[in-house]
C-alpha cells in the first residue's frame, strides 16, 4: 500500500512529534509515536497498488517539480468518532484544494487503486495525531492534546510517496520512498 503525503516545516514537525511522544509517555497511546519512519503529515491519495512504480516515479517528479510551498494555518483539534482517529485539522485554502485535484486529476488512471475517503469531493485534509481509539482514550487524548494547545502556521514544504507497511492490520512502518522538495515562497 501506497501513500502521498504533504510534508510540513520542521518546527510544525516537531510540534506534533511532541504530541505523539506525550501520548505516549503518559500511557494513553503509542499508536502513532511506534509506527517506524513516519512523518507529520496530510494525506493526499492512498492507493492499495501503482502496478508501474519506476513510470510513477517519473509522473511524479514531473507533476511535482514547480510546486510551490503552501502556506497552512492548524487551529483545530478534531476527531473521527467512527475510526477512533484525533488530528489536528488545517484551514482549508484555496491553493491546498486545487493542488488536490490538480493530482487526482493528473493520475485519475489509478482511481481503481485509491482509498475513495481521499479523493476530491470526499477529503478531509488533516494530521493525525493519534489512531484506534476507543471512547474513553480519545477523551484522554482530547485532554492532554488541548492543554498545551496552540494554532500553528506552517508550510507544506514537501511532498512523499510512502510505503506503508502493516503486521495483523496495524500499519507498522511509514517509509519515504521518494520526494519533492516544493519551490521556497518569494
Amino acid at each position: 500500500m501506497y501513500a502521498v503525503e504533504f510534508f510540513f516545516e520542521e518546527s510544525f514537525e516537531q510540534y506534533v512529534k511532541g504530541i505523539w511522544k506525550g501520548l505516549h509517555d503518559e500511557k494513553i497511546t503509542s499508536n502513532m509515536y511506534e509506527i517506524s519512519e513516519i512523518r507529520p503529515h496530510i494525506t493526499v491519495a492512498v492507493y492499495n497498488d501503482i502496478p508501474d512504480l519506476e513510470m510513477y516515479f517519473t509522473r511524479f517528479n514531473s507533476f511535482f517539480k514547480d510546486v510551490s510551498e503552501l502556506e497552512i494555518k492548524f487551529d483545530v483539534l478534531a476527531s473521527f468518532p467512527t475510526s477512533g482517529t484525533l488530528f489536528i485539522d488545517p484551514t482549508v485554502t484555496e491553493g491546498l484544494i486545487k493542488l488536490h485535484k490538480q493530482f487526482h486529476k493528473e493520475f485519475e488512471d489509478l482511481l481503481e487503486f485509491a482509498n475513495q475517503y481521499y479523493i476530491p469531493n470526499n477529503w478531509d485534509p488533516h494530521c493525525t495525531v493519534a489512531i484506534r481509539l476507543n471512547s474513553e482514550l480519545m477523551i484522554e487524548a482530547m485532554k492532554y492534546c488541548y492543554q498545551d494547545f496552540t494554532p500553528h502556521k506552517s508550510k507544506i514544504v514537501e511532498v512523499g510517496l510512502v510505503k506503508l507497511g502493516f503486521k495483523s492490520n496495524k500499519c507498522i512502518s511509514s517509509p519515504t520512498i521518494m520526494s519533492n522538495v516544493f519551490k521556497a515562497l518569494s
